[in-house]
C-alpha cells in the first residue's frame, strides 16, 4: 500500500482543482450547498478506509480505496469488484449517480430500499394523523405477508396500503397524489407506479385486480378486532388463514 496515500490524493486534488474543490463539486452538482458528501471527503477518511485485497482471477494484491466500486487488477487486467463496498449510501443519497453512475440505480432498486422509501413518504404524508399512519403501516406488513402467498409484486400491494387513504375510501383523487409521490422515489419504474395508482383508483369497487384483492384484504386484517368482533369475508386464500394468525401483527 502506498506510505501517505490520503495526504498524496490531498495535494493531487488541490492540483486538478485549483485548491476550491468544494465549489468545483458544487459545479458538477456532486454536493450541495450545505456541504459536501462525507462519503467522498477524504479529510475524514481512516487509515483502514485504503486497503489491499487480492484479485480473485489471479492473486495479485489490488489496492483499493473504500469509494471505488470496481478496479482493473494491475496484473492480469481483469475488471474485480471491491469486496467492501457499501452500497448503504449509493441506496438513499441523491447523489448517488454522481459518484456510482448506473451502478446506484442497482442499489436504488432493491425493494427493501423501495419500501423503505416509500414508508418514509407516508410517514411524511401523514403527519399528524397518527390513526391514518398506524392503519397504513398495519395494513402494508399484512400486504406484503399476502402478496408473496398469492404471487402478487409485493411493492404494488404495500405501496397501495400506504397510500390508499391519501383521500377517504381511495379513488382518483388518492391514486394521483399517490402517483406524484412515488415519481420522485428514486428507482421506483413506472410500470409499478401505475399498477398502485390503479389500485387505490378503484376504491372499494374491484376492478378484478388481484392486487387490489390483496389490498383489500390486507386493509381488513389491519381493522380486525378493531370496529368490529365478527371476522370478515376475505377476497383470497391466504387471508383466510386461522383467525389466531389473522387477529395479530403480521411477523
Amino acid at each position: 500500500m502506498r506510505a501517505g496515500a490520503l495526504s498524496t490524493n490531498h495535494e493531487n486534488e488541490k492540483a486538478i482543482f485549483g485548491g476550491d474543490r468544494q465549489q468545483t463539486y458544487r459545479s458538477l452538482g456532486v454536493i450541495s450547498v450545505e456541504g459536501r458528501c462525507p462519503g467522498q471527503d477524504r479529510r475524514y477518511w481512516r487509515p483502514e478506509d485504503i486497503f489491499e485485497e487480492p484479485c480473485p482471477h489471479c492473486g495479485g494484491m489490488i489496492e483499493f480505496w473504500k469509494d471505488d466500486v470496481t478496479l482493473r487488477c494491475p496484473h492480469c487486467r481483469q475488471q474485480v469488484t471491491n469486496p467492501r463496498f457499501d452500497p448503504g449510501c449509493a441506496a438513499w443519497c441523491s447523489y448517488a449517480h454522481k459518484c456510482l453512475g448506473e451502478a446506484a440505480l442497482t442499489y436504488q432498486r432493491q425493494p427493501r430500499v423501495l419500501r423503505d422509501k416509500l414508508e418514509v413518504e407516508a410517514r411524511k404524508n401523514y403527519l399528524g394523523n397518527k390513526q391514518l399512519l398506524n392503519m397504513a403501516l398495519k395494513s402494508a406488513a399484512w400486504a406484503e405477508k399476502l402478496a408473496r402467498e398469492e404471487g402478487v409484486e409485493p411493492l404494488v400491494a404495500v405501496a397501495a396500503c400506504l397510500f390508499y387513504d391519501l383521500a377517504e375510501g381511495g379513488g382518483p383523487d388518492a391514486a394521483s397524489r399517490a402517483r406524484q409521490i412515488m415519481a420522485g422515489v428514486p428507482g421506483l419504474e413506472q410500470e409499478v407506479i401505475e399498477e398502485v395508482a390503479a389500485v387505490i383508483s378503484a376504491g372499494e369497487k374491484d376492478p378484478g385486480l388481484l392486487a387490489w384483492r390483496v389490498v383489500q384484504d390486507a386493509r381488513r386484517l389491519a381493522h380486525l378486532g378493531e370496529e368490529t368482533p365478527e371476522r370478515p369475508a376475505f377476497y383470497t386464500a391466504a387471508a383466510g388463514k386461522p383467525a389466531g394468525e389473522a387477529a395479530g401483527r403480521p411477523e
